[in-house]
């Protein structure tokens, strides 16, 4: 009886030692989980989608800007699915990029609304409706312009927008996601 007593003390004395181990395993996987969050933020982001149809998606890490391009059109069925995909090729058309973004003060753009001395006019629909999202390392604010609307190209804000627009279209190379993959 003293014998069983004694390797049964043993079993449960391994058993628990093992769990100890396994539990610290697993307090050390969960640690680290946050770090690999953390480092998958991006130092600073924009995003604009024009229409709620082509989305465009730039993230600086450090020093480096890249970035992605979706754009959507409707099925059959009358569903929002993705036309294609592109992202940045990531060659000498992006060396300037930050240089865009400071000159023109996409961080600093105000919402259209509140543009001094710009009055809206309801009679008119939009053609596009630019919709932004900036994120500049600390904060995180979003804001709308619509094209055209009594005439908003004549303010600085929007021609900023529009330089921008132009400029990530046509000067920025992109390549289909498929190609950057290989």
């Amino acid at each position: 009886m003293k014998f069983q007593h004694l390797f049964l003390w043993i079993i449960f004395s391994v058993a628990s030692i093992a769990a100890c181990s396994s539990s610290e395993n697993a307090v050390s996987d969960t640690e680290q989980e946050p770090t690999l969050q953390e480092e998958a933020q991006p130092d600073e982001r924009i995003s604009l989608n024009i229409n709620e149809a082509v989305y465009f998606d730039f993230f600086k890490y450090d020093t480096t800007w890249t970035g992605d391009l979706l754009v959507y059109t409707l099925n059959d069925e009358g569903e929002k699915v993705v036309q294609s995909e592109y992202t940045s090729a990531q060659d000498s058309s992006w060396n300037d990029f930050e240089l865009f973004v400071d000159f023109l003060k996409i961080y600093d753009l105000p919402p259209q609304n509140e543009i001094e001395g710009w009055v809206p006019d309801s009679g008119q629909l939009p053609r596009r409706v630019y919709s932004f999202e900036v994120f500049d390392g600390d904060t995180t604010r979003s804001f709308s312009y619509q094209d055209p609307d009594k005439d908003i190209r004549d303010y600085w804000q929007v021609q900023n927008l529009l330089t921008f627009v132009t400029f990530i279209q046509n000067d920025l190379r992109w390549i289909e996601a498929e190609e950057n993959a290989e």
